[in-house]
Formats: structure tokens, sequence, C-alpha cells
């Protein structure tokens, strides 16, 4: 859903280059789980067609919504309107990485729109990219789904909750699109035939163990120079 507004109604909520409309109390509440895709605020880096690259915004990223939430500089916590943003690079909170048990965590997530091709992603969809190139790109999906379980099952409540997705999706020079999962063998199984053996030296060379998160970055790196 995009978000527009006049510039004299910008001009007062905000004194900066943001553009946004502001944001409203979450009507999730009494709902277990959350919709954020990180529950604390964290920063970003947000780069935008109108204000250039703004470092060290306050964020949060409504993932059932697919609303980026940032506090401007005039201190307004506001939806920012995806129109005007080119990339954003979301910081995992730091705690989360330290209390992990999953290896390979990355610290900043690399987030864009344009994915619409894709089924169930829209134009202005923010999806996480952790390999861009000529010959692949992978991209991650996030999506926090509301949904009310059944009266029989052990949900710690009987009202709605929240439950947590990510879908992972592989695209080729052709556009052709293969959801994965983010294993070795998978990922190895989706490329393209021409490309398997390339692929499997450098794993092996690079110890890559395809279900980190920065040895898939690193992978996808190497495999789009070949």
């Amino acid at each position: 859903m995009a978000f527009l507004i006049s510039e004299g109604a910008f001009s007062q909520i905000s004194n900066v280059d943001f553009n946004g409309v502001p944001a409203k109390l979450t009507p999730y509440s009494g709902i277990d789980g959350s919709p954020y895709l990180f529950a604390d605020w964290a920063k970003a880096d947000l780069a935008t067609t109108n204000a250039g690259l703004k470092e060290d915004v306050a964020y949060r990223f409504n993932i059932h919504d697919n609303e980026l939430e940032v506090v401007n500089d005039a201190g307004n916590t506001i939806y920012l309107d995806k129109d005007y943003l080119e990339y954003a690079v979301l910081q995992r909170p730091s705690i989360l990485i330290a209390q992990s048990q999953i290896p390979g965590l990355l610290p900043n997530l690399l987030f864009k729109k344009g994915f619409e091709f894709i089924k169930g992603i829209g134009p202005k969809d923010l999806v996480n990219v952790l390999g861009e190139g000529e010959k692949y790109t992978l991209i991650r999906k996030f999506y926090s789904d509301l949904v009310t379980p059944p009266k029989n099952s052990y949900a710690p409540s009987a009202g709605q909750m929240f439950v947590f997705e990510e879908t992972y999706f592989l695209i080729d020079a052709n556009r052709q699109v293969t959801p994965v999962k983010p294993r070795t063998n998978v990922i190895l199984k989706a490329l393209d035939p021409a490309d398997v053996e390339k692929a499997k030296e450098i794993i092996k060379n690079g110890k890559f163990d395809l279900s980190r998160e920065d040895h898939l970055v690193l992978f996808f790196t190497e495999l789009n120079k070949v």
C-alpha cells in the first residue's frame, strides 16, 4: 500500500526531505507474536531519490503490511513513502546476533523493491536481496502471517497470532524464478546445469554452507563472476 501526501500537508509534520504519512498506533494489540521483522527499533541507511542517503535512521519494519516505519529529523514516526525509496540497509539488532544459536547471521540486510514479476510480491514490496548479479539473484521475502489457530490446537491463546515466514526465490538471467530453501543441495539443483560444477568448486574452495546467510552472499558473489 503506498502512502502519498501533498507537499503542503507534509511540511506540517516534517521539516526534512523524507516523504510519508504519520504512523498510527498498531491495530494489532492483544495478538500473540509480532508484525515486525525485529521487535525492537534499530538503525537503517535509506537511499531515496529526493533526499539522497540518510544514515542511522531509526526504523521498524512491519513485514505483515510491508511498511517501513521510520523516525524523521523532526522526531515524528512516519510510514516511509516507498515511491521515493531506492534501497534500504536495515541493521539487525546486535543483541539478536549475540544471543542467536544460528551461525553466519548478517549484521546488515539489504532491501529493495521491483520484484513484482514474482507471484505474491507487489511492485512496492521490500524484499531482502542476498545475492544480485547478471546470472543469478537470490531474494528472501519476510512475512508475518496473521492466523487463527484451530480451537483444538496447543496455541498459547484462542485468539489470532502472528506466524513468522520467510521464502527464498532464485532468479536466473532469463527471469526464471525458482522457490528454494537455504540448503546447499537445493541451491545446486536450482542452478543452470552448466553452472553446477563451477558452483561445487566455489563451495569446496570456500568451505561454504549455504544454510548460512553470510555464505550465501559470498557464494553468489563468486558465482556471478563466472
